[in-house]
């Protein structure tokens, strides 16, 4: 395997088992999995911050050194640009799908998401963005300030 071949794995498996392991977790309590909320987001800030980790380093690989070298780097920015904010919609989605029906009139009292869990699994998933798009927005938007200045002087 190629070290490109195996960035982009570590990029789109990362990316998937983020997005794949965040869904189950978060929804999974609402459903009836044994898993009560919170102990549903315990897991998840346990199990979550490797494949996070990842997602950071390969934002910073890919804007590190010079431009000539990011622009070949530039067939990993549309996994890590587009993956994380795809994820996020979903999880946001699904999070408040599965407060709404886990709260829903008929719901056994007491067992649904309180207002605390969904503030927690939503600050849970700002987390990936602010490890991803944040880390890629800072690169983009002071590359394109500094080509914009530089080209005007």
């Amino acid at each position: 395997m190629k070290a490109d071949s195996a960035r982009m794995w570590i990029i789109c498996g990362s990316l998937v088992i983020t997005g794949l392991q965040c869904l189950f977790l978060l929804i999974a309590p609402a459903f009836g999995f044994p898993l009560p909320f919170p102990k549903n987001l315990d897991v998840l800030q346990s199990a979550g911050p490797v494949f996070l980790g990842y997602l950071g380093a390969s934002s910073h690989y890919i804007f590190r050194e010079s431009a000539k070298e990011t622009f070949v780097r530039s067939k990993f920015l549309g996994p890590i640009v587009i993956g994380p904010l795809l994820i996020y919609l979903l999880l946001v989605s699904a999070v408040l799908v599965a407060f709404g029906y886990s709260n829903r009139v008929g719901a056994a009292l007491g067992g649904g998401m309180s207002f605390d869990n969904l503030n927690r699994s939503l600050s849970i998933i700002l987390g990936l963005l602010a490890v991803t798009t944040g880390v890629i927005t800072s690169y983009l938007f002071a590359a394109e300030t500094n080509s914009t200045s530089s080209g005007t002087h």
